[in-house]
């Protein structure tokens, strides 16, 4: 009988070793990227040949550009964003035309002469046109230049915003597809864990407590789960909805795994050099700085309009049927009132606040980049130590379940270190994710992926 004890003791020890240590080699395996995911991530192309190198590390986590371009060029707003733009090249034509226009006139009139008896059919035709005068015509033409390249630039910028708003969606999804992971990895664990306990508590190994608290955590872990599948969907749906042309990876990319050899390199341009490129390629600052020079031409056009445009023409007409026909040359001009003087008054002010906005704008999109430099340089290092953090925690996983077969600590104590091993894993990769994030962000603002500028 003591024989047998000792037997199913053994037995038992080296079943719980192998759930406890599955648990933990599953939360950090290889996962393969979907096979629609790998294709399309094999043909990515950069945009920038002097960064390469850095831009390289982000291909295992991006979805091809050829794919990304496809998705935004069919989306709603692009389609708005194309109209919006031919309207604008169409009012930037029909400035450079002008608004003068040919006015025909005719009358018909009869005379009456009373002391003749007779009457008389008489007629006149004119025809006139206002003429542009003291170098308006030039003027035009340069506003209709800068109203078309806003329309060109505002274009681009719903393309890169488009760009940007699908890599937040894309990083969205595969942060909820860790947490997902992470839930199902715990599960299988707590599940197994909860199986063993019951066997023991049957044998007499454990007591009620230790089973409780196997329930408890099974149960805990259970509805984390549930919340887990649920952000995963609804991630999934948000994304589908809008770019329905696109696969989304059933796995985690495998440069998130813990054993993955491969770190994010440091961002070797300084902040001051990658700040003013940032501004100078930045498609909202270049908007607000196309319509300051616009409004500035709008002033000065408007300066020339306090002197009215002329209109001149040319007469014929026929008197007392024809007995007399006349002939001339019409010339005409308002007076200015004082609003033409107050209308330019208020587009010079027009003009200088959005010189000021311009202003205003560099500086804000300016710290705005550092904020986001300054996070991926700190995030980087946080995501170095959370990486080294979770592989430590698993050997401790590992070593506490030995000691726990061994007859050393407790159910509890086993369970906590698991929850943490998992834990540290989850927050590894979820910091891994935020890092590459940004790093996409950056290059893509700087206009080294993604640029689909036409």
């Amino acid at each position: 009988m003591k024989y047998v004890m000792k037997s199913y003791v053994l037995v038992s020890a080296v079943l719980c070793t192998c759930v406890l240590a599955l648990g933990v080699a599953q939360a950090q395996q290889p996962t393969p990227i979907a096979s629609a995911t790998s294709s399309a991530v094999a043909s990515a192309t950069l945009g920038s040949t002097s960064s390469s190198t850095a831009t390289s590390q982000l291909v295992p986590y991006l979805p091809a550009e050829a794919t990304v371009k496809e998705a935004l060029l069919s989306s709603p707003l692009m389609q708005a964003a194309r109209s919006k733009k031919e309207a604008g090249i169409a009012r930037a034509k029909g400035i450079e035309s002008g608004t003068a226009e040919f006015t025909l006139r005719s009358t018909s009139q009869r005379r009456r002469d009373v002391a003749a008896g007779t009457q008389l059919h008489e007629s006149m035709v004119s025809i006139e046109r206002p003429v542009r005068f003291w170098g308006k015509r030039g003027m035009d033409a340069d506003l209709a230049s800068q109203t078309q390249a806003f329309a060109d630039i505002e274009y681009a910028d719903a393309m890169h915003e488009g760009a940007r708003e699908l890599m937040r969606f894309w990083f969205a999804y595969l942060r909820a597809l860790a947490d997902q992971k992470n839930a199902v990895t715990t599960y299988d664990l707590a599940a197994k864990m909860q199986r063993l306990t019951q066997s023991q508590l049957k044998q007499g190994e454990i007591s009620q407590l230790d089973a409780e608290l196997a329930n408890a955590e099974f149960e805990r872990i259970t509805a984390a789960r549930s919340v887990a599948d649920a952000q995963l969907a609804s991630s999934a749906s948000a994304f589908t909805r809008r770019y329905a042309g696109m696969t989304l990876p059933m796995h985690l990319p495998a440069a998130v795994r813990l054993d993955a050899s491969a770190n994010l390199s440091a961002l070797t341009e300084t902040m001051a050099a990658m700040r003013q490129e940032f501004l100078d390629k930045n498609h909202e600052l270049n908007m607000m700085r196309v319509d300051a020079q616009r409004l500035r031409l709008a002033a000065d056009r408007a300066s020339r309009d306090r002197l009215p445009d002329p209109t001149v023409g040319v007469f014929s007409g026929r008197e007392r049927a024809g007995a007399e026909t006349i002939s001339g040359v019409m010339f005409s001009m308002p007076f200015p009132s004082a609003s033409r003087f107050h209308h330019a008054t208020a587009l010079v002010a027009d003009a200088q606040a959005a010189s000021d906005k311009v202003l205003l704008a560099e500086q804000q999109l300016g710290a705005m980049f550092d904020s986001m430099w300054i996070q991926f340089q700190h995030k980087r290092a946080a995501a170095d130590n959370l990486k080294s953090a979770a592989q430590r925690q698993a050997l401790a996983a590992e070593k506490s379940v030995k000691a726990y077969t061994l007859g050393e600590g407790s159910l509890s104590d086993v369970l906590l270190i698991a929850r943490l091993a998992s834990d540290n894993l989850n927050a590894a990769e979820r910091m891994q994710l935020e890092v590459v994030e940004l790093l996409a962000l950056i290059r893509l603002d700087l206009h080294q992926i993604w640029d689909f500028d036409e």
